[in-house]
This record gives structure tokens, C-alpha cells and sequence, in this order.
């Protein structure tokens, strides 16, 4: 699953090395495209946007919505480059003068005016850690309205924060020492607050490696980290599916109460 940070880090790629491109071929194969595709013709992008894990590629008041889940991903090309991945698998391509530009195997690629998806984006996500206006106290306020769920639950929920997903979760609630299973209910304040504030902090950090192209693998304390010792404690790190998301989840029982 592509989270925050990784597609924050795509979009600063794509406005690095495509801005300013001249779209002279567009392909899409979306039930989402709501406005001719032809309209893209004859535009510059002009910047690209993250909202949680959503990419938007804004060509003033046309964009096109990315959403890349568990196996999309994006590749920009020489113009005269061949694409490394079959055509079956292309959702989306765009040629330039210079460059070209493929997404593939994402499952929303969307086009509409940018006024529309701006807001509809506003109106179903929570915060984001990697925007300008990232607020804690409204992402601390967006917790404390799920009081009778798990915390491991509500934290994958996009309204929520948005841009965490089960990796980010994982670690944000070990480095708050809160049980994944707790419900938010019985939480403290600080307890949120420091859920909110480890947030933002692992999302620039994740940015941070990702933009240099390191694995994350050296700053996971617990994800992925099945049996081994807890690196707080020793204490082995228990493995299971919390429900009802089923989804991979470590925790330390020692130091995460």
C-alpha cells in the first residue's frame, strides 16, 4: 500500500522532472474520466499535490487524480523510451515534448475540474502531516470522535489523519507506547496527542528516506519484526490480524499498554 509519504515523494519527482511539459498525447483507462480527456491537450502541468495518498496532477483548472493502492506505480520516460511494463498494465499515459509519463496497475486515475476534486478530497480526509495546513488539534479532535473503536482501527481511517497506512500505523503507536487494542475511549489526552505528534514526525522522516532513496527498514522498531526482540525492552514483538480490518499488526505488550 502506497502511504503519505511515498506518494508525497512521487509528486515532488513528477513536478521535478515533468512540470512545465506540454501534454501532446494523453491515454486513459478510467470509468472516472468526467470531463474529455482531449481537454488535457495543449496544457503545462503546472504543480502536483498530495492529499494523504492521493496524487493530483493540476494542469490549472483540469487535474487528474492518482490513487495507487497496493500495486500502482509511476514511471517517467525519455520520449523515445520504451515502456519497462506491458500495455495491458498502463492506466494512464501522457507524452510531452520531452518526457512521457506512466501510471500503472492504479486502480483510480480520475479527471474532473480541480475545483471539484480539491473539494471532494477536503470534504473526506482528515489532516494530512505532509500539507501546509497540517492542524493537531483538529487531528486530535478527528481521534477523539471514534471513541468506541480500537485506536489500531481508527488510525487507518483516512478522515482521520490522512496518508497513514499499516506501516506508519504500526510504528506511530509503538513510539506512542499504545496498545493497538485500546479504545480511544480510555485514552488520555496526552496519549493522542502523542499518537497525533508521532504522526507527523515518522511521515517527514518516511518522506525524508524515500526522497533519498533509502529503505525504511533500519528506522522500523516494530513492523515486520515478528518474534524478534523489542529494541526498548527485548520483549518479543507479538504478530497478529486486528480486527475487523485484518491487517498486520506488531505490537511490544511490555512497552505499548
Amino acid at each position: 500500500m502506497v502511504e503519505g509519504p511515498t506518494a508525497k515523494a512521487y509528486a515532488l519527482k513528477i513536478e521535478k522532472v515533468f512540470k512545465d511539459e506540454v501534454v501532446n498525447e494523453v491515454f486513459v483507462r478510467s470509468k472516472r474520466v468526467f470531463i474529455p480527456q482531449d481537454e488535457v491537450l495543449g496544457r503545462k502541468l503546472k504543480r502536483v499535490e498530495t492529499f494523504g495518498k492521493n496524487i493530483v496532477l493540476i494542469f490549472n483548472d483540469i487535474a487528474i487524480r492518482l490513487h495507487l493502492l497496493m500495486f500502482g506505480s509511476i514511471h517517467i520516460y525519455d520520449l523515445n523510451e520504451n515502456l519497462l511494463k506491458p500495455w495491458q498494465r498502463v492506466r494512464l499515459l501522457m507524452k510531452g515534448e520531452d518526457k512521457k509519463l506512466a501510471v500503472y496497475n492504479a486502480p483510480i486515475v480520475e479527471i474532473d475540474r480541480t475545483e471539484k476534486i480539491f473539494k471532494k478530497l477536503k470534504n473526506q480526509l482528515g489532516p494530512d502531516p505532509l500539507r501546509e495546513e497540517w492542524n493537531r488539534e483538529e487531528a486530535v479532535k478527528r481521534i477523539e470522535a471514534y471513541k468506541e473503536q480500537k485506536i489500531g482501527v481508527v488510525m487507518l481511517n483516512q478522515s482521520v489523519i490522512a496518508g497513514v497506512g499499516n506501516i506508519l500505523r504500526n510504528e506511530i503507536l509503538f513510539r506512542a507506547k499504545i496498545n493497538p487494542e485500546r479504545l480511544v475511549k480510555n485514552l488520555k489526552k496526552e496519549e493522542i496527542e502523542s499518537i497525533v505528534e508521532n504522526a507527523e514526525k515518522l511521515s517527514v522522516k518516511f518522506l525524508k528516506f524515500k526522497l533519498e532513496k533509502r529503505r525504511l527498514k533500519p528506522i522500523l522498531m516494530v513492523y515486520n519484526r515478528y518474534r524478534k526482540p523489542c529494541m526498548i525492552c527485548g520483549s518479543p514483538i507479538k504478530f497478529y490480524m486486528q480486527e475487523p480490518i485484518k491487517r498486520k499488526t506488531f505490537v511490544c505488550e511490555k512497552c505499548q499498554k
